[in-house]
């Protein structure tokens, strides 16, 4: 089997020869290299200087034979053209990066944070109000289209893949939260709809737009919405709110994606899922990752309610870490083997190693993971 024949009879549930350690962008787990300071916390503890994988594309190839994992393939190129963007400058002030945009929004975050696993502080939002939409709007929407000739030899470079494709449909709820703020974006839930409806109805122009003609061209093996919907015990919005604001995006992505003959239809959110598989399913959505293990999720439960429904992820990334040596068999065999006996189920850590990481856990980590699923990929040692 190649990649996309065993990604894909995992996802239907058939037995594949063997089942591949798959994470996606954003969400990898242990497929996907890590951030700069991890890896060289990996190099510091014995992973050999010759391991590439600090999320460039270049690197992530010797990330993935040495630990024998993989992923997708993604778009490197977009239909729209012309996007004004927003300007910004950037400033040093008391040993933080001061980030500011034309839009009103301010950020703080640690000095070289792309490097680091912290989190920013996002002092201002951009979207406060219909005037501050309006004007974020206008500088985030492309103004013109790739020409037709130029999108055709583009698409063709996809046409002899042998990885899974995924195409990123775009986002509801998850991008309202990040242009205003939780606390915004949930007021406005009820405050002023209307506003929230525009916002989700100019992500459906977009998705109508710049990437109908892709999927309906490339027929990718996946199609992404990122979400990030969940706190730690609930949805960050009520069920209601969900089927009323967001469920007709959804579905019109599904409709599209299996006109396409799309098989993984997934979501990308953090925190607890338990309301929202249901909620995806409802809408012809049939996975979600990275199913993280601190957000209350019981996929083992589910897997009886959903018998179906694809599952990526699920298992705890602080294993990994120096001092938790002895949780990584217990938390793999405790999840891993009875899903994967049921089928579509793709194991891997709920998300990005941590700098506390230390190489002879992962190795240990990864060592269990590839025996439960008869992957003999990689050249780590095991143990």
């Amino acid at each position: 089997m190649n990649d996309i024949e065993r990604f894909l009879a995992v996802a239907r549930f058939e037995k594949p020869d063997y089942v591949p350690i798959f994470g996606f962008p954003g969400a990898p787990g242990m497929s996907g290299g890590c951030m700069r300071f991890t890896r060289d916390r990996l190099f510091a503890t014995g992973m050999p200087g010759t391991v590439g994988g600090t999320g460039k594309y270049t690197e992530l190839g010797s990330w993935c034979r040495y630990w024998g994992t993989t992923g997708p393939i993604t778009l490197d190129f977009s239909m729209g053209r012309d996007v004004p963007g927003i300007k910004a400058t950037r400033r040093i002030e008391n040993g933080f990066e001061i980030i500011e945009e034309e839009t009103g929004a301010i950020t703080r975050q640690v000095i070289d944070n792309d490097s680091t696993y912290s989190m920013p502080a996002f002092l201002r939002y951009p979207v406060r109000d219909r005037q501050s939409w309006e004007f974020f709007k206008s500088r985030v929407t492309p103004t013109a289209i790739m020409p037709r000739e130029e999108q055709e030899a583009h698409c063709r470079r996809f046409d002899r893949r042998d990885k899974p494709l995924a195409i990123d449909a775009g986002s509801t709820y998850g991008y309202v939260r990040s242009w205003m703020g939780v606390e915004a974006a949930s007021l406005a839930l009820y405050d002023d709809p209307d506003l929230v409806r525009d916002m989700i109805a100019s992500t459906l122009a977009h998705f109508e737009t710049y990437v109908v003609p892709l999927i309906e061209r490339l027929r990718p093996e996946v199609v992404t919405v990122w979400e990030d919907i969940g706190f730690n015990v609930g949805l960050l919005i009520s069920p209601d709110h969900f089927r009323k604001f967001c469920a007709p995006f959804y579905r019109r992505v599904a409709e599209v994606a299996k006109g396409a003959g799309v098989t993984v239809l997934a979501v990308d959110s953090d925190g607890c899922a338990m309301e929202l598989v249901p909620l995806l399913a409802d809408c012809g959505f049939n996975a979600l990752y990275p199913f993280e293990a601190k957000g209350k999720n019981d996929i083992v439960a589910l897997r009886e309610r959903y018998p179906k429904f694809i599952f990526f992820g699920g298992l705890e990334k602080e294993v990994v870490n120096e001092g938790n040596e002895a949780m990584i068999v217990p938390e793999i065999m405790s999840k891993a083997p009875p899903l994967l006996e049921q089928g579509g189920y793709y194991p891997n850590g709920d998300h990005g190693i941590q700098p506390m990481v230390t190489f002879p856990n992962l190795c240990k980590f990864m060592t269990v993971l590839h025996e439960v699923c008869r992957n003999p990929e990689g050249e780590f040692p095991r143990g």
